[in-house]
């Protein structure tokens, strides 16, 4: 059986400061550290002994959050440029505020073919090269563990479970900041989502989401 297990990249820098996210490359906070040493903690008692391979993008805030699991198992992050979150063209640095006055965001859903901002992705050309990464990926006997973008995953379990990329635009698996995801495909080729969203290693702790809140 396959299994890959995504991991989002804990608070970053561009969080509080309230800037549009994509490629704007901020480090993580204070408190995105506690939450990396968290997670990092939770996998690899879990996994124990289980044997992994670490690849993360190449973003600030991904290879700080990679660098806190690669500790905890003794490994050194693989960085993977594909593994980027959605790419926000001239939209990255600037504040969200700021991004949106610029660019006002039309009604939706959008097609797969819309460009939100100069020198950006669309959705289609984002599915194709996080999905690139995926089709590529090797199972060498070692449990992949990814570490990327809340949009990024998004496309990497739409992928995964093979969605057409005509809707990839109207697609959300919503993940919190760590939130762990395992993927995986039995002996037949039947893929499925075995865990979403998984943010247990963060109760208690500032920044954790409790059901009220998305009640």
């Amino acid at each position: 059986m396959d299994t890959v297990i995504l991991i989002r990249h804990a608070e970053s820098e561009h969080h509080i400061r309230k800037l549009s996210g994509g490629w704007t490359d901020t480090p993580l906070t204070e408190l995105g550290h506690l939450q990396a040493e968290l997670a990092a903690r939770r996998l690899r008692t879990e996994l124990a002994d289980i044997p992994i391979r670490l690849i993360s993008s190449d973003l600030r805030r991904t290879q700080d959050t990679a660098g806190h699991i690669g500790r905890a198992f003794a490994v050194e992050p693989e960085l993977d440029w594909r593994l980027r979150e959605f790419n926000n063209g001239e939209a990255a640095n600037l504040t969200r505020a700021d991004a949106n006055e610029r660019w006002p965001e039309p009604p939706g859903p959008w097609s797969a073919d819309h460009r939100q901002w100069p020198g950006g992705e669309t959705w289609r050309e984002f599915h194709r090269r996080a999905g690139e990464f995926l089709d590529e990926l090797e199972f060498d006997g070692r449990l992949p563990i990814i570490v990327t973008h809340g949009g990024t995953l998004d496309t990497l379990t739409a992928r995964w479970l093979l969605f057409d990329e005509e809707h990839v635009s109207h697609i959300g698996f919503a993940t919190h900041v760590t939130g762990i995801t395992v993927l995986q495909k039995d002996d037949l080729g039947h893929r499925r989502v075995e865990r979403s969203n998984d943010i247990a290693h963060l109760a208690g702790q500032p920044g954790h989401i409790s059901l009220n809140a998305i009640l």
